[in-house]
């Protein structure tokens, strides 16, 4: 009995290592939807108010306390494997809705320029990258979410086209140096600290193309991470999200060169 049980939890563990959906993290989808409501209400909640404001409403609710007590040990000391579950349940739901064509702003950006060269940062199932390995780009990615980048290699595969991709974070990721013509960062953004590794990555003449929430930073704050670089353009426009089921909100878009 004991060395069946060993197996299955084997089982269990390495598909969670091949990026399987983990059943116990079911219920962070729609606390990751709560939380985020009751931020946009209290900016000032911090992630362990968040997470004892939960615990209270589940209490309410006359959730028992052995699943309260569950969540919450999940909530503090797994927040980026439900993270990496969430984007794998995201883009494996065929009704989940977000923009599941290219990127409008890099198609613009990428109009008649001559292909090179790209790293698409935090892929998700590679609607970008795919786009760019279409035009002639030598494509690759990276994302911590495994199921979504497997979703982008067997598209790759079905259209005759070949991606780089590795199914890990940006700490895991080797950035190299003068590798890239374009860094895309779609509806992702790094860390402050990862700016100096994507510069690095970038050939003399490169471009960085973002887009996202512009809630996400400080009004001008992206301007001052990429002060390495120079800014070729710079925007806020109300616009439709790729993401956030599609709705207007305020968008920031972003070019900068390297020189």
């Amino acid at each position: 009995m004991l060395r069946t049980l060993s197996f299955l939890l084997g089982l269990y563990a390495s598909a969670l290592l091949l990026g399987a959906q983990n059943p116990a993290f079911e219920f962070y989808s729609e606390f990751r939807g709560w939380s985020r409501r009751q931020f946009q209400m209290d900016r000032t909640l911090t992630e362990d108010q968040l997470i004892d404001k939960y615990a209270q409403r589940l209490r309410s609710e006359g959730v028992g306390a052995a699943e309260v007590n569950r969540r919450v040990e999940i909530l503090r000391n797994s927040k980026l494997q439900l993270e990496d579950d969430f984007w794998n349940r995201f883009f494996s739901d065929p009704k989940t809705n977000y923009n599941r064509a290219p990127n409008a702003f890099l198609v613009e950006v990428v109009q008649g320029r001559k292909p090179g060269t790209a790293l698409d940062y935090g892929m998700g199932e590679g609607r970008n990258a795919l786009y760019l390995a279409k035009l002639g780009w030598q494509v690759s990615g990276f994302d911590p979410a495994a199921e979504a980048v497997s979703i982008a290699n067997r598209r790759a595969r079905e259209l005759g086209l070949s991606l780089d991709t590795k199914p890990v974070r940006d700490t895991d990721y080797d950035f190299g140096q003068e590798r890239f013509d374009l860094v895309l960062f779609s509806w992702t953004m790094p860390e402050p600290h990862f700016i100096d590794k994507v510069v690095r990555s970038l050939k003399p003449g490169g471009l960085v193309v973002m887009e996202c929430g512009a809630s996400w930073v400080g009004r001008n704050q992206m301007l001052r991470r990429f002060d390495p670089l120079q800014i070729v353009r710079y925007e806020i426009v109300t616009a439709k999200s790729d993401f956030f089921n599609r709705n207007e909100m305020e968008v920031l878009r972003l070019v900068a060169r390297k020189n």
